[in-house]
This record gives C-alpha cells, structure tokens and sequence, in this order.
C-alpha cells in the first residue's frame, strides 16, 4: 500500500532557488549528497538522456528538504522518477514523508515509478516495505561505503588513517611516487581513462570516454570535482576524480596500472584526496562502495579487494537501507518490471554501447 501523504508538500524549485540549489542540497538532513547536487544533475541531463527536476518538500515545522530527480520517459508508460541517494530525512519516517510527498508530485506529472535510495541505515528497511516499496536494483554505486574522517588540521590528517594505509603512504613516497592535481585537460581525461579501462578489461563495463570526459569537466567547471594523477619516474601509473558538495566529498573514479612499481600509489592519491578534502572545509569523505558490513571478511565478495583497500583508511562500513521502488501506476509498472526495464537495458546496450541507459 502507498504511504499516504503527509502535511510535507512538493513543488518545483523558485528562479532564485535553481540560483543557490547547490546550498539547498548541502543544508539537508545528513550534510546533503552529491548526487543531488547540481553538476550531477546536469551531466546526467546533457549525457545520460534523463531530465531534470530540482524538487523543494516544504514541511510545516521544520526545514526544506531538496530534492534532486532524474527522470526518463518510457513510451506508453509515462516517467520514471529516480532520487539518486534521496530523499534526504533525519529518519525512516521523515524519509517516508518526503518521498511521499515527491510521489504525489510525480504521479500529477504522470509517473508510473518512483525509485529511491535513502541514506539511512538497514533498520529502516521494514518500515519502508511496509510503506509500499519494492527492493529493487541500486543506480547509485555505494549501498555500503566507507566514510573517512577529514576534519581538522592537517598535520593531524594522517595519525586518523589506519596503519597500513599510513605506511602505503610513506612507502609511496620512499619510492618516488608523486601524486598531483591536475586540470581535466582533454588529454589528462584521455589518460585516465586509459587507465580506467585497463582496470575495467574483463572485470566491468565502462561507459564512454565521452562520458566520463563530460562528467570531469562538467564537475571541474563547477569548482566540484578534482581530478589526480599519479607518477613515478614520469610514468603515468594511477589516477583519481572526486567531487564535493557542501562538507562532504566522494571518491567517483579511480584506477592503476597492474604493476609492482605502483605500490602504494592508491594510497598515496587518496591521500592527496584527503588533503584536497580539508583544504575544502569538508569534514567527511566517502570512499563510495565496499561489501555490506557482514561480508567485510568474504573473500568470495566482488568487492573483497575493493573493501580491504578503503577499510586501511578507517575500518569501519556503513550500510544503507537500499534501493527501493515504489509503483505510481500499478499496471504500468508491472509491465516494466516483467519486460521494460530489460528491453530498455538491452537496446542502450546494443545502441549507444552504454548499458547504464
């Protein structure tokens, strides 16, 4: 059943609000996500075929929440509304009221679906179930991350981090590792991306390089994102990107070349990642994606490898609840999920070359 809304109303952002939606997103519950924020929504809009809404829930007694939303029309069944990492609440119930009110919204912009992936914790999944929802396939990458604490002066930075990632860190520099930030150049993207899909060769698929171009350059013009390259005796042998929104930075992007003379280089660009975070005034920075806490220790987890490398910053693993799907038209939306959606994956796929449509 369809959680009911509250007195929480959704509109469309004010002239003056698209203005500043960037201080909006970061004003939410939890320290806002990038994901919401406006160079994402905007990528995703020039690149990815989706359209943009910048949503305000007013809600009697207490602040605005903004919501982002990409949206994809599906012939004969309507929109799509996707709050990636959304909506933001201090709590399952102010989430549900929200998103609530977002739904009404959709529903009178003709929507048959909307899909969210709060940042709230497990605990919350049963409430939200109850509310209506659906499990359903994460778009957002980090169901389960890694939050790295990046407060305060620097010369405390590196005491804060693990012991093996410190002395990675140390061993990079011994050996000659220098890691540098870098413009998003056309020919800095290309490099990075040649790295990335190195990486990517029989393991994932990657977008475009156009993609990933856009994504760079869009976030750098904004003053939000960073890319960082890594070389040792002038070799290019890693590479990083990372964004920001308000007090909070992600880790978007990175890769290494499959050799020994590149130990530690991971270490030491996130390192480099860390400083760039403080500089900022951010307090933490998410290491985006690792295996859900109870399979930190599996090493039959995609994400085993993946896991150990970021738990050397800080050990600990953050769970969130999940990816969720709450159906607007009912009918509309058990067609998708029987065929659409598969339909849909498959003619990007053979396409565009992009199985993310």
């Amino acid at each position: 059943m369809i959680s009911p809304a509250s007195r929480a109303v959704a509109r469309f952002e004010s002239d003056d609000e698209r203005a500043r939606w960037d201080a909006l997103v970061a004003a939410n519950p939890g320290g806002g996500e990038v994901w919401a924020g406006e160079a994402y929504l905007d990528v995703k809009e020039r690149e990815g075929g989706y359209r943009q809404h910048r949503v305000l829930v007013d809600r009697p007694g207490r602040s605005a929440v903004a919501v982002g939303v990409l949206a994809k029309r599906v012939p004969l069944l309507g929109e799509w509304w996707h709050l990636p990492a959304g909506p933001a609440g201090e709590d399952a119930s102010a989430v549900l009221e929200v998103a609530a009110a977002v739904a009404v919204l959709a529903r009178s912009r003709g929507a048959f679906l909307l899909k969210i992936e709060p940042r709230i914790g497990p605990e919350a999944r049963d409430a939200i179930l109850r509310a209506g929802y659906r499990d359903t396939v994460r778009i957002i990458p980090n169901s389960s991350t890694v939050l790295v604490d990046v407060s305060g002066p620097e010369d405390g930075l590196l005491a804060k981090l693990g012991k093996k990632a410190r002395n990675s860190i140390n061993r990079a520099r011994r050996d000659g590792i220098e890691v540098t930030r870098v413009a998003a150049t056309d020919e800095n993207c290309a490099e990075l991306y040649r790295l990335l899909r190195e990486t990517a060769e029989g393991r994932f698929v990657l977008r475009s390089e156009r993609y990933y171009r856009e994504f760079w350059q869009r976030f750098e013009r904004a003053g939000s994102g960073q890319m960082f390259l890594a070389h040792r005796d002038g070799a290019l042998i890693a590479g990083a990107y990372a964004m920001a929104l308000g007090r909070k930075t992600t880790y978007k992007d990175g890769a290494s070349v499959r050799a020994k003379t590149a130990y530690g280089a991971s270490h030491a660009l996130q390192w480099e990642v860390i400083r760039w975070a403080n500089e900022r005034g951010a307090v933490l920075h998410d290491l985006c994606g690792a295996p859900p806490s109870d399979r930190a220790d599996d090493r039959e987890h995609p994400l085993h490898g993946v896991g150990q490398f970021k738990r050397s910053f800080s050990p600990e693993i953050t769970d969130y609840a999940g990816a969720f799907d709450l159906p607007l038209k009912p009918g509309a939306y058990a067609f998708w999920v029987r065929l659409g959606d598969r339909l849909a994956r498959r003619w990007s796929l053979a396409v565009r070359k992009d199985p993310y449509y």
